[in-house]
């Protein structure tokens, strides 16, 4: 097999590897979305990034040994952050406000914490 095929035959097989591989974000797995704003998450490349990005955010905070209160709001903020999020359902502009104004609450908070 000279080089050309055989580059071509790695290039399929890694393809292939990731086609099939499992889509995760960083807060849920893909392979078990369900909701309409988890399948868009899923399917589009910059709310998983988004994704990623808040739940790195927000388990950085948490483990962070912040204060109880500041914890408290954290916690609450991202339970009704999740709530947004899935009140979205496709819509992706709504779901990148909802990412995008999440992200800056916890940017704030960070920054506050010395993080």
């Amino acid at each position: 097999m000279n080089r050309q095929m055989l580059k071509l035959s790695l290039f399929g097989a890694a393809a292939i590897a990731v086609a099939f591989a499992p889509a995760k974000a960083a807060s849920f797995n893909c392979a078990h979305a369900i909701l309409a704003a988890e399948e868009a998450i899923c399917g589009n490349h910059n709310l998983s990034r988004l994704d990623e990005q808040t739940a790195g955010m927000y388990f950085l905070i948490v483990g962070s040994g912040a204060p109880q209160a500041t914890m408290s709001e954290v916690k609450a903020s991202q339970r009704k952050f999740i709530e947004q999020r899935n009140a979205c359902g496709a819509n992706i502009d709504c779901l990148v406000d909802a990412y995008t104004s999440q992200i800056m609450f916890l940017k704030n908070v960070k920054s506050n914490l010395g993080l």
